[in-house]
């Protein structure tokens, strides 16, 4: 029953102490682009929305993307 009740505990719960980033990490770089038009939703759409810019609104429509 251990074993079972295990499977459903998260991982910060247990006691066991992990590095903040595994040996094998990468360096990487990011991608952030400019955005150019600093269009902005009112204050009550962008609690609406979840953000303040239109550019950023991405809602998640329960869909995969396909690969081609």
């Amino acid at each position: 029953m251990d074993d079972y009740v295990d499977l459903f505990k998260p991982s910060f719960l247990k006691k066991e102490k992990r590095p903040a980033f595994p040996d094998d990490a990468s360096v990487t770089m990011a991608y952030v682009p400019l955005q150019l038009e600093l269009v902005t939703y009112d204050a009550d759409k962008a609690l609406q929305n979840g953000t303040l810019f239109p550019a950023l609104n991405k809602p998640f429509l329960g869909k995969m993307v396909k690969k081609v």
